[in-house]
């Protein structure tokens, strides 16, 4: 029985020996992950004219066995926090001896506005994050933060999910964006990580920028440098709701069993449905109160009064009417509302 035990514990240590010769190490920011390893720490932003350094919190998960590498990202606007709270989650869970490939998470990508709590924009700059990518490496402080982001995770990666909620101001819908690019082999790829990933509603966009050097999102710039990528939404209003924080936790084990990085097929507990059409109506005046007059995933016809805006003093300055026969994917639901910002997003099938 004892030899048993000793010849089983030999071949066990020597298939991970085995495995590990088909594994590099990894180095993300300060993180230098061995095969077989878990490490956790930070991506350092050096200091700029606005502000001191950022330290970008990140798990690194070195797998035993060799495949690709998944980069999960949270905390792009920093009032959004079921996606924050399910890669804590997910990162304490994954197992590196499991795993075949990396997984590089991070935590929370636009730390400044998670610690401020501020909705859409980086305190420092009064800039969206999420409109600045691939950043500059001498930049603004969100810039900054963009380009470190773009150097050590986006472009060592091979698959990206870009995990986002309504923000504290957003009553959403759960939903992920499908982009295509025109370039066939990543936006089959792309699409293949929709369908597997599993929420019931598939938006397909086709107009974001091709511009490399000016990419604005994270999930267009992992795309336009040809790695497969899709933003998700599921959460609302700055809550941290379990079902939204365990419907991120089941689409990112999804795609990782659809990548083959661990054992078992997806999950896929319905069929998605595709919007093919949406608009996002946006205030045309400089302040104002927002009344919604309808909520999320509601069901809308063209012409319906789905909110309104007024001045501080009750005086009506714009109606919102949805633009054609759908459904309400999101819709502001707080009354501040300034020229340009998003009143409702409302598509169809």
């Amino acid at each position: 029985m004892k030899l048993s035990k000793k010849l089983f514990s030999l071949i066990f240590i020597g298939s991970i020996s085995i495995s590990c010769i088909a594994q590099n190490p990894i180095t993300v920011g300060e993180v230098t992950a061995k095969p077989g390893e878990k490490i956790s720490g930070y991506i350092i932003v050096p200091a700029g004219r606005d502000s001191d350094i950022v330290k970008v919190p990140i798990t690194v998960i070195n797998g035993i066995k060799a495949g690709p590498t998944l980069a999960l990202v949270a905390g792009v606007h920093g009032y959004e926090y079921p996606p924050v709270l399910a890669m804590t989650k997910l990162s304490q869970q994954l197992d590196p001896v499991s795993i075949s490939g990396k997984v590089i998470i991070v935590h929370v990508a636009n730390v400044p506005s998670f610690l401020k709590r501020t909705v859409y924009y980086n305190p420092y700059d009064w800039k969206n994050f999420n409109r600045v990518f691939p950043g500059k490496i001498d930049g603004t402080n969100s810039e900054r933060i963009a380009f470190q982001i773009t150097k050590e995770v986006i472009d060592q990666c091979d698959y990206l999910i870009d995990n986002h909620c309504g923000d504290g101001n957003e009553d959403l819908m759960q939903y992920l964006y499908y982009t295509e690019i025109g370039n066939p082999e990543v936006d089959n790829r792309s699409k293949q990580l929709a369908i597997n990933f599993n929420l019931k509603v598939i938006v397909h966009e086709t107009n974001r920028t091709k511009d490399v050097i000016n990419s604005l999102y994270v999930s267009n710039t992992a795309l336009l440098r040809g790695k497969p990528a899709i933003s998700i939404e599921a959460g609302k209003l700055g809550g941290t709701a379990e079902e939204d924080i365990n419907a991120i936790m089941k689409g990112s084990y999804n795609i990782l069993k659809h990548l083959k990085m661990i054992a078992g097929e997806p999950k896929l507990d319905f069929q998605s449905v595709w919007v093919q059409e949406f608009k996002i109506i946006t205030s045309e005046h400089e302040a104002g109160l927002y009344y919604p007059i309808v909520s999320r995933g509601d069901h809308v016809q063209k012409g319906e009064l789905v909110g309104y805006l007024t001045d501080y003093f009750g005086n009506n300055l714009q109606e919102v009417k949805s633009p054609f026969d759908g459904i309400v994917l999101y819709i502001i639901a707080t009354p501040p509302m300034s020229y340009g910002e998003p009143m409702v997003m409302i598509g169809r099938f």
